[in-house]
């Protein structure tokens, strides 16, 4: 995440590693170790706000991205917000390759700002 996030904000470890510690405080009894074949290769948060479901973050080691492992763990999120009828949303960097992933799986743009965009899908 670092190449977007330093043209965007530029880069400062320490303001990162206290927003990944607030991330990480704030919303981890939602957060998921990712494992393929016994190995843990990343890290997601998946949680109900305001009666929706947010997917608040999706992280994949970078020998285990474009291998379909974050499009089954966001094809999973979409199947519980749809079978429980609420909404699903994501908020990512507008620069976020991954934003054409969500785009292909069904969200849409609902809200932009300076850096980010918020996507969704409605189920009710």
């Amino acid at each position: 995440m670092k190449w977007y996030i330093e043209k965007i904000y530029g880069w400062d470890i320490d303001i990162q590693r206290e927003k990944t510690k607030h991330e990480i405080e704030n919303h981890k009894k939602d957060m998921r170790i990712i494992e393929v074949d016994d190995n843990d290769i990343g890290v997601t948060t998946f949680y109900e706000e305001n009666n929706e479901y947010v997917v608040g973050l999706i992280i994949v080691h970078p020998d285990y991205r474009g291998k379909g492992v974050a499009t089954n763990i966001i094809k999973k999120y979409i199947d519980i917000a749809k079978k429980n009828n609420k909404n699903i949303k994501i908020k990512t960097y507008k620069l976020n390759p991954a934003k054409k992933l969500y785009e292909r799986l069904g969200f849409k743009i609902y809200k932009e700002d300076d850096t980010h965009v918020y996507l969704k899908i409605e189920f009710k």
